[in-house]
């Protein structure tokens, strides 16, 4: 399977979505894409999928477009208003908005389904009081079952994470308290050169013009 190859059908389908929808956090949603290809397209993935990175909700409802989940179509309708994950889109486990509770709610799902259950935070959800005390649950309950997934782009709303508030000690604490956690480092806005590394791009719109430029990159 042809992990680059879908990556780029994906990017592109995010950008169009979102331009359609006039949706942002494109650069959000262009970083955890390498993540989440590799993962969801593997023959060999079993088990349930929680994206708690709600706000680049636009990579996985374009996954689960590709997938045949739902038509491609209603993409950009899924998209509109403000772009966060939602039980009303087919695929969806459970609605995430406010960062910080993607590894409880995980946690939770691990712990009473006993079945592999995979998430995907963004490195502001370890900034959160409520991710801490999940991992403390984790370790103390051996969940095995629960696999970790962290985008850790360095940027979060604002600014770059290492000025607002800095992730290092934290990254070694959640890798120490849960056995099974994955740093990844990615790039905010990864594929398409304006936005890469401006955390602007959590906030702003696609022009026509700026969407054109965009897909000729991808």
């Amino acid at each position: 399977m042809n992990y680059q190859e879908i990556a780029k059908r994906i990017r592109r389908d995010i950008l169009i979505s979102s331009y359609e929808a006039g949706a942002c956090h494109l650069g959000s949603a262009l970083s955890c894409v390498d993540i989440l290809v590799p993962l969801l397209y593997n023959p060999l993935f079993n088990g349930d999928f929680l994206f708690a990175k709600a706000s680049g909700v636009a990579t996985y409802y374009a996954i689960l477009a590709d997938q045949g989940v739902f038509p491609k179509e209603k993409l950009s309708y899924f998209l509109k208003n403000y772009p966060l994950p939602s039980k009303d889109v087919p695929g969806i486990l459970h609605t995430f908005g406010s960062v910080g509770h993607g590894l409880s709610v995980a946690t939770g799902l691990a712990y009473a389904k006993r079945n592999n259950v995979y998430v995907l935070l963004s490195d502001g959800d370890l900034q959160e009081g409520a991710t801490f005390e999940a991992a403390l649950f984790i370790r103390q309950h051996r969940l095995l079952n629960l696999h970790v997934l962290c985008d850790d782009n360095g940027i979060q709303a604002c600014g770059k994470t290492k000025d607002i508030l800095d992730l290092e000690t934290a990254f070694e604490f959640y890798q120490k308290t849960i056995p099974n956690f994955t740093r990844c480092r990615t790039i905010k806005g990864s594929g398409v050169d304006f936005m890469e590394d401006d955390f602007r791009w959590h906030y702003k719109n696609l022009t026509k013009e700026l969407l054109e430029k965009a897909l000729c990159q991808i």
